[in-house]
């Protein structure tokens, strides 16, 4: 299983016009040219069939009102690899953004159990501030096809540190919109324990990018209720994913419940970029 940011991936090339979107009445965030679009799949396709995942979390892919944006990526990996390496869970819009979380897989190794599940409603603003802040998250069940065995994923977009999110949201130490990512993280995993793909499985896995680092309290409220970051725990406490202006660390996770975590036997970085 793996976890990959995207970095707006759209279909829709970014002409200033607000034709983006569920409804297409928001503004693009990808390539503004086609040049600029097959050189970002070239490379993001390059780096997914390299990582050859089962099963791979999508963040920042466009959020169109049919999956274009998603298919376009299967259908470049499988001109990549071979017709039929990857498909992905076929969803619509996941919540109002202009971006979503997706998940693709191979059909060779996984077949997905039952209907995904998507969280958003009070998730997107858990601290109503008047407009929604985090990314709808998306669940799905697996059965592992060699030996039946299922587990669920689910695949997040919390929100970022880049902006206020005021109403005594943002701390000084743990960035903007700390508490909007807090009440998420507990609202997603009371999410969980209601088992939202019905699995009848007790195996979930927290992918993503959940915008915290590993000390602050977000992640804190996952390890409370019994999700374990497999990052520090197989990497370090020195893992990093990422160099933003001379520091390095991780804002982007896989966190297995008890049950998951000790089925886990490995976990990695993929320094690429």
């Amino acid at each position: 299983v793996a976890t990959f940011n995207v970095l707006n991936y759209f279909t829709t090339l970014d002409t200033g016009a607000e034709i983006c979107g569920p409804l297409a009445n928001q503004g693009c965030r990808g390539a503004d040219t086609a040049e600029e679009f097959t050189r970002q799949k070239t490379k993001i396709v390059s780096a997914i069939a390299d990582i050859d995942a089962d099963v791979v979390g999508l963040m920042e892919i466009e959020n169109d009102a049919a999956d274009v944006a998603v298919e376009d990526l299967v259908e470049g990996l499988n001109a990549a690899t071979s017709p039929g390496t990857y498909a992905n869970i076929v969803t619509g819009p996941v919540g109002p953004d202009a971006i979503r979380v997706a998940l693709i897989y191979k059909p060779a190794t996984v077949t997905p159990y039952g209907a995904h599940a998507v969280l958003e409603g009070a998730f997107l603003d858990p601290n109503n501030t008047g407009e929604p802040r985090n990314r709808a998250a998306l669940a799905q069940s697996f059965t592992e096809n060699a030996s039946g065995a299922v587990f669920t994923a689910v695949v997040n977009h919390l929100k970022s540190k880049g902006s206020p999110c005021g109403s005594g949201d943002d701390d000084p130490e743990q960035g903007s919109c700390n508490l909007t990512r807090t009440l998420a993280a507990g609202m997603r995993a009371d999410w969980l324990q209601t088992d939202p793909t019905n699995s009848g499985d007790a195996d979930f896995l927290i992918i993503g990018d959940l915008n915290s680092y590993d000390k602050e309290d977000p992640i804190d409220v996952l390890a409370a209720s019994g999700y374990v970051d497999l990052v520090l725990r197989d990497v370090g406490e020195y893992a990093y994913s990422y160099v933003f202006s001379g520091q390095w660390g991780y804002l982007d996770y896989i966190m297995a419940n008890g049950a998951a975590a000790t089925q886990v036997t490995d976990t990695t970085v993929w320094h690429i970029n």
